[in-house]
């Protein structure tokens, strides 16, 4: 038998100090009971047109597996559950329990009261009489339209479902005035019952940030109402200086004065040469700036930032975007040289016996191992300069004073130089705040003899850091927070200015 929200009533002997709670996760979630005698958790979801949302609470034979404290007591908490869910999530609604199937049905408000007409006054003159009426039912025919619309306005709103934040979809890029990332977000929804998510629409959006923090940066959106398998292959190529290029079922870029998107369209209007081109995406590359193969596959052209018009490649190396995107380790060094014969190196006891002992072979810069032993500054004496860069060590000795799990400084590329800061000369070190699960990354800036400038923890737990954006002044760092329970670890992305060690921090959930 169903259950009037009118006939709920204070239960007998109840207690004040309780709470309900709900939790939404998409379309559903759980709804949380709690008292002095312990919690009960309950399954809800979003209901279709008749109810705004179902509560799964059990019926009486459901709730012999529930604890004693609470079977006893099964009509007193299911009604503080309905009432409650009531008043967080339709004030204005009604509640029906379904005691036989254990059901609790939200549902929405009742129909107002439909507007009375109001008599037209008496005339003496039939025609003034039909004129009148007319007017009247003309009046009364556009409240009845406008009513209709209103409430067909409210109705969408109050039922539409605006998603969660939108989160990163893929490797961020640097340009020379900002980070840039792909936002991806599910549009708004009305919610069903059985929810087909194959008709889930989506949203795609460029995220620019300004590497100074001087503003909370902007979204430019690129595509609207997809399916989200059409994102499944979506990448930010790289910035030219002028405009992000990026590959969404095609290629296409965003002007960063203007905002404006670049499309095939305007590529094969400057290069009519190469109309096919750019919807075959093998044919399609990025090396500081936008690449393209000829027709005959012989020649490898490059896009000019102002014309967009492709002419033959000048640049020979440079940072292309890797297929399987970023590897942190390449952005790592295990030491730096201040000097040609000099060695600044970050380094266990046991890699120093195994590969920088005494007579061994120094390449310029290695890349690191992860491990979770701790590190400690060493200066070394190298001798002269053998094949392809390589020196011999002359002497390892360690500089004393603290020491940093999983420390190592930072470059450009894994065939790049760690960077190097002037004013004073230093360099830029990253490491561990602890060992163990919620470790963070903690970026430093080293003197020549690695004595800290200043340091300053990012908040990002490192062993989820997923991107470093190198740079002499503003090195980015992307992550997640240390994940918290029942919880999604937040994405954020962290600007250093290595001039005075601050930072500025904003989460990627946009």
């Amino acid at each position: 038998m169903a259950v009037r929200s009118d006939e709920l009533g204070p239960a007998s002997g109840a207690s004040n100090d309780w709470r309900v709670d709900i939790e939404r996760k998409g379309r559903s979630g759980l709804v949380r009971y709690r008292d002095g005698a312990g919690v009960l958790a309950f399954h809800w979801e979003f209901g279709g047109p008749g109810a705004v949302a179902l509560v799964f609470v059990g019926n009486e034979a459901a709730w012999k597996a529930r604890p004693a404290w609470a079977v006893a007591r099964r009509a007193e908490i299911v009604g503080r559950v309905a009432g409650a869910v009531l008043e967080q999530m339709v004030p204005a609604g009604r509640v029906e329990i379904d005691d036989k199937l254990g059901w609790i049905n939200i549902l929405g408000g009742s129909p107002a009261p439909a507007p009375q007409q109001v008599q037209a006054p008496q005339r003496t003159r039939k025609r003034e009489q039909l004129a009148t009426r007319l007017t009247h039912l003309k009046f009364i025919l556009g409240l009845i339209v406008l009513g209709v619309a209103v409430i067909g306005i409210l109705a969408r709103n109050a039922f539409t479902i605006a998603p969660d934040s939108g989160f990163p979809l893929a490797p961020s890029v640097r340009t020379p005035q900002h980070i840039a990332t792909l936002i991806q977000t599910q549009e708004p929804y009305l919610p069903s019952l059985h929810g087909d998510r194959s008709k889930d629409r989506h949203r795609l959006a460029l995220f620019l940030y300004p590497i100074d923090g001087r503003s909370a940066g902007r979204m430019i959106s690129i595509v609207r109402q997809r399916p989200a398998g059409e994102f499944r292959l979506a990448k930010l190529l790289g910035s030219d200086g002028r405009t992000v290029w990026y590959s969404v079922n095609g290629i296409g870029g965003v002007d960063l004065a203007t905002g404006d998107l670049v499309g095939p369209e305007a590529l094969r209007a400057a290069n009519p040469g190469l109309a096919e081109a750019w919807d075959d995406p093998r044919r399609v590359s990025f090396e500081q700036r936008l690449r393209v193969t000829s027709p005959d596959r012989q020649t490898v052209l490059e896009v000019e930032p102002e014309t967009l018009v492709a002419v033959p490649a000048r640049v020979e190396r440079g940072g292309s975007v890797s297929p399987f995107g970023p590897v942190i380790q390449n952005y790592l060094s295990a030491g730096v040289r201040p000097s040609p014969t000099e060695w600044l190196g970050l380094h266990t006891t046991r890699e120093i016996e195994r590969d920088y002992r005494p007579n061994a072979s120094l390449t310029r810069s290695g890349r690191p191992d992860e491990t979770k032993e701790m590190r400690r500054f060493y200066r070394g004496v190298l001798g002269p300069e053998r094949d392809r860069g390589s020196r011999t060590i002359v002497s390892m000795d360690a500089l004393g004073g603290e020491q940093y799990l999983n420390a190592a400084f930072v470059r450009a590329g894994l065939e790049a130089e760690p960077v190097r800061l002037s004013n004073p000369d230093s360099f830029l070190m990253v490491h561990t705040s602890a060992p163990g699960p919620g470790g963070t990354l903690v970026v430093s800036r080293v003197d020549k003899a690695g004595k800290p400038i200043w340091k300053t923890d990012t908040g990002i737990d490192r062993s989820r850091l997923a991107q470093i954006l190198p740079d002499a002044r503003y090195p980015a760092f992307i992550g997640t927070r240390p994940p918290v329970p029942d919880q999604v670890s937040e994405p954020i992305l962290v600007v250093v200015d290595t001039q005075s060690g601050t930072q500025t921090r904003r989460t990627l959930w946009k």
